[in-house]
């Protein structure tokens, strides 16, 4: 897998879809226990629902939340639930009755789920509100009909109804399936009838005569009906319940990719231990001793030499090594002379030991190849390591719901009535970000909405992605940035082997990018664009500068190995809320800052990328702040070739402002004769936002 991937794939974990990428919603599905948990409440309720008794002798709620409730498991909770308030709560007669109502009611829901007209937001209540006045029209047939009993049965019909509807929008949360979600009305309205029902069934209330409970429906359905809109998206915002980021699948991301970047530590820390170094075969003498064995094997003097005269051997053979290794090779001279005149077999000894000492030479160098790939194999395990250690970091420390924002969202959005549905957000940064869907989410990048919004939370908004009924708002920076740009390539070349780009990252962070390849022409552009590339990719995934460029400097060093070339980098980070910068620098010719009529040159000393390992300490590094006026010039080294660079400062100083792009220009146009060297200049002017 490439770095390139590698990043892609962290990227994709904090960004959301664009606008031609469909929304994706991940579900968790819920454990046993919360399912059981629910089902719990669903019969807690309906048994106490059941024993509410209003009009007198009627309770008829349990039914009606019965109705509510659905045909799964929840409904068959609720049922059991319902016949057991009424058989416990009720006499015989009437709890049979309601008892009754209650299984039929589950009974049609669950047989006839599959028909769309029994969706419809009153088709239940209508049910249960049928049901209820079939069993009140048997009984009180039997008992006789007064006036009075006529009246409470049609109250008790309509109750029914009125309470099946509102209970269904207080079990929302609870909805499993969009299709089955109630009416915004009924998710108003819901909470309070049923914590109304459920005071009635625990303390019985009346007002002059009349239950609590039909004071309450009354003036709940009078509301839905009769009041504006206004009104009542305002007490929906006020009982909804607070917002609350959904942190459980954020916090699964977090641990697995700690648990992934553990696992490249411990493979990182297991290969140091696994790679050992190769054999010594630094000592030279094993150079003579290789020799010896296929030169003096079979010679007549070998016992004399390497035995009688063993000190002399060893002596002569120790005078002839300093010379020898810093030739590269060995020469007659190199040795003592009574050793060269008692060797019989001296032009073939020399001549082996020639080849032994190349061979040397190539083991060292191939070691030393093998010992460097072997550390950059570990330190790229460990740059991944680190990256995915602080993109975990990074998510757990994300995004932290913003109540009082929240609140103040909603209330406007309930005012524009927009069917849309947003929170608020602060980052790590204690940044406003906002996240809404919906069909009404497009209005609210309009200019006017988007005016109105910043007002509303305190902060200015602008527009981050706007996909299909998604949209994400970020909050905006006080300070923005002007750029020009202007590249001249050297004189016969088809391109330029400067590369250079500018990007401002969702976070606030604008970037300054310019590379220079090794020579001119299309080898050092293609080196500079994949530096650039790279580094843009890797930053805009959210990894910090200075390992950006630690990672792109190892990259480019492996892949120096066949290539043989080097790319200088130049990299400007500023923040546009604060006006803090950085300055990195690998190999790249000098920068200058303008503030007000003074301009600061800023050299490094690091060397350029793919010469160094990229170790922080080959990093130049420095500091900047900058104020709405100030002014930022990169250039590369052919626009100023020479040490002096008087007239450049001079230029810079006495520039206006007006337009960076102009200046770029200038300054790479200068000398009208050929061009021995590429020309970039980028050029960029702080600005406060209107």
């Amino acid at each position: 897998m490439t770095a390139k991937t590698i990043y892609s794939r962290i990227s994709a974990l904090r960004d959301r879809p664009r606008a031609a990428e469909p929304a994706r919603v991940y579900r968790l599905t819920p454990s046993p226990l919360a399912v059981l948990s629910e089902a719990g409440i669903h019969f807690l309720l309906a048994a106490v629902l059941a024993g509410a008794v209003v009009f007198g002798e009627r309770a008829p709620l349990g039914v009606a939340f019965v109705a509510a409730a659905g045909s799964g498991l929840f409904g068959a909770s609720a049922l059991v639930g319902a016949c057991f308030g009424s058989l416990t709560a009720l006499d015989f007669s009437p709890g049979l009755r309601y008892a009754s109502a209650a299984i039929l009611a589950f009974a049609i829901h669950f047989a006839f789920y599959d028909w769309k007209p029994l969706r419809r937001p009153w088709a239940m209540p209508l049910v249960a509100g049928v049901l209820v006045g079939f069993t009140g029209f048997i009984v009180q047939s039997q008992t006789g009909w007064r006036t009075v009993s006529a009246a409470y049965l049609v109250l008790e019909t309509a109750l029914v109804m009125a309470a099946s509807w509102a209970f269904r929008g207080a079990l929302a949360p609870m909805v499993r399936r969009r299709k089955d979600r109630p009416s915004a009305a009924a998710r108003r309205v819901g909470p309070l009838a049923l914590l109304c029902a459920c005071l009635t069934a625990i303390a019985p209330m009346e007002v002059f005569g009349i239950p609590m409970l039909a004071v309450a429906g009354v003036g709940a359905c009078a509301l839905t009906l009769f009041a504006p809109e206004r009104v009542l998206g305002w007490l929906g915002i006020w009982s909804a319940p607070e917002a609350a980021a959904d942190l459980r699948a954020q916090r699964l991301v977090h641990q697995k990719l700690e648990r992934t970047a553990q696992a490249f530590r411990t493979l990182c820390d297991s290969l140091r231990s696994a790679f050992r170094g190769p054999d010594n075969d630094n000592d030279v003498s094993t150079v003579f001793d290789r020799a010896a064995g296929r030169q003096c094997r079979a010679c007549t003097l070998r016992d004399r030499c390497w035995k009688t005269d063993y000190n002399t051997t060893f002596n002569a053979l120790n005078d002839a090594t300093p010379a020898m290794v810093e030739r590269g090779r060995a020469e007659k001279g190199d040795f003592p002379r009574h050793f060269a005149d008692r060797c019989i077999h001296f032009p073939d000894f020399v001549a082996a030991v020639n080849e032994e000492l190349t061979a040397l030479f190539y083991r060292r160098q191939y070691n030393a190849r093998i010992r460097e790939s072997r550390a950059a194999v570990c330190r790229q395990y460990a740059q991944l390591s680190d990256l995915l250690g602080e993109a975990a970091a990074e998510l757990s420390r994300e995004l932290t719901p913003d109540v009082v924002g929240d609140r103040r969202l909603r209330q406007r959005l309930a005012e524009w009535k927009l069917d849309a549905r947003a929170a608020v957000y602060r980052d790590g940064r204690g940044l406003v970000r906002v996240e809404a869907e919906g069909p009404g989410c497009s209005a609210l990048a309009r200019p006017s909405r988007l005016k109105d919004l910043s007002a509303v939370l305190g902060v200015p908004l602008r527009v981050e992605l706007e996909g299909d009924e998604t949209i994400s708002l970020i909050q905006q920076e006080p300070l923005m940035a002007v750029a020009g740009v202007a590249a001249r390539k050297k004189t016969g070349e088809t391109v330029s082997g400067d590369a250079g780009t500018y990007f401002k990252r969702h976070d606030g962070k604008l970037y300054l990018l310019l590379c220079d390849g090794m020579g001119s022409g299309p080898e050092a552009n293609r080196e500079s664009t994949l530096a650039v590339r790279l580094l843009e990719q890797l930053l805009q995934a959210g990894v910090e500068a200075p390992r950006a460029l630690t990672t792109l400097a190892s990259a480019l060093a492996l892949r120096g190995e066949e290539t043989g070339g080097f790319t200088t980098v130049d990299l400007l980070q500023l923040d546009l809320f604060t006006g803090e910068g950085e300055l990195f620098k690998l190999g790249a010719a000098p920068t200058y800052i303008k503030k007000g009529g003074e301009v600061q040159r800023l050299t490094g000393k690091s060397l350029p990328a793919g010469l160094a390992e990229g170790e922080n300490g080959a990093l130049d590094r420095f500091t900047l702040r900058l104020v709405p006026g100030d002014c930022v010039l990169m250039v590369s080294d052919g626009v100023c070739p020479g040490p002096e660079d008087g007239w450049l400062r001079e230029r810079l100083a006495g520039f206006d402002g007006a337009s960076p792009k102009d200046l770029a220009r200038e300054l790479v146009t200068r000398d009208l004769k050929e061009a021995t060297d590429d020309r970039t200049a980028l050029v960029i002017r702080v600005d406060r936002r209107a």
